[in-house]
């Protein structure tokens, strides 16, 4: 884990009475700085308690993710995928259920290892065993990723282009609207906390382990990946490992409003403009969390997300992007 000015707030694990649990509360700034590097700044500074609690949600956060989005969409796309081709269920059981579940039990065990090194007031250890259980939620995360991009590619493949963008309506009704239903009723800060919980479990950065850059904009927030954790893997590999860009063919050919006006996006990606710009604008009228997809291989980012203070503050550009014109 890379180092973090001392000045960084450790008392940010605060509940939620929006969301009805605990969620990190931090400086609109500090929120993209990993939930374990917070908890062994807290045990070096003598904070046992605050250590413990950063230590419990860097797991809770990432259960969060991968029970509601990862793995309830993988669960989705399987049962899609099985069911056009005439798959008989029991060959996809393993990947697309019991694997995740197994890791996860795993990453628990270095967690509780790395609770007992804190509680111990061993820094070092707990480190070293924090690090372990990121290792093998990103393993959880990366392998998720790879398995969706490859139904999505076999869906393109067999039944043509516009196969996938409709394979992925599904979990978008059942999963992504009601875990933004509440959107609306939310605070700015609200919306950005509950954001960026998200995209730390993805981990994400150069050193791959949930670093990302959030500024403040004045009328919005910007949430920058250098790389993301899931489509930026997959462009560009994972710095941590060495390995390199997830072979496929699974990319657009045509250029669409949730592509960006792009080709060449793998359909991974495309779920994020359909997520969250394309099919909200049209539930809502405006983008629900704007995505710059950045193709530069120049740029470190490989993608930024804007959250407005205010819906009407969503800007021009936001809806160019998706092929709409703002109203009003």
């Amino acid at each position: 884990m890379t180092g973090f000015p001392a000045s960084l707030r450790t008392d940010v694990l605060r509940y939620s009475a929006r969301l009805g649990r605990r969620i990190r509360q931090d400086p609109p700034e500090q929120l993209g700085v990993p939930s374990a590097q917070l908890a062994v700044l807290a045990l070096r500074r003598g904070e046992t308690a605050a250590a413990v609690g950063l230590a419990e949600y860097m797991l809770e956060e990432f259960k969060l993710l991968n029970d509601t989005v990862l793995n309830g969409w993988l669960a989705q796309l399987t049962e899609h995928l099985a069911g056009r081709l005439g798959l008989p269920p029991l060959l996809l059981r393993v990947p697309a259920a019991h694997v995740w579940d197994a890791l996860y039990e795993v990453a628990r065990a270095f967690q509780a290892d790395a609770i007992a090194a804190i509680r111990a007031g061993d820094a070092d250890n707990a480190t070293l065993l924090l690090g372990h259980t990121r290792r093998v939620m990103k393993t959880i995360n990366d392998e998720t990723v790879r398995f969706i991009q490859d139904i999505l590619t076999i869906i393109d493949d067999q039944f043509g282009e516009q196969a996938p963008v409709d394979a992925m309506r599904g979990p978008y009704e059942s999963i992504w609207r009601e875990r933004y239903h509440a959107w609306e009723d939310m605070s700015a800060a609200e919306k950005l906390q509950l954001s960026c919980e998200g995209m730390r479990s993805h981990f994400g950065g150069p050193d791959r382990d949930g670093t990302f850059l959030v500024r403040d904009e004045g009328d919005r927030y910007c949430m920058e990946f250098a790389a993301c954790g899931t489509g930026g893997m997959l462009r560009y590999g994972d710095p941590e490992t060495g390995e390199g860009p997830w072979p496929t063919t699974g990319v657009n050919r045509t250029p669409q409003p949730y592509t960006w006006g792009k080709t060449g996006v793998p359909w991974y990606c495309t779920h994020c403009s359909l997520y969250l710009e394309h099919w909200p604008a049209e539930d809502r009228g405006y983008p629900l969390r704007p995505v710059r997809y950045d193709d530069d291989p120049a740029s470190p980012a490989s993608t930024s997300w804007f959250i407005y203070k205010e819906p009407r503050y969503a800007r021009d550009e936001d809806y160019r992007r998706i092929g709409r014109a703002k109203e009003g």
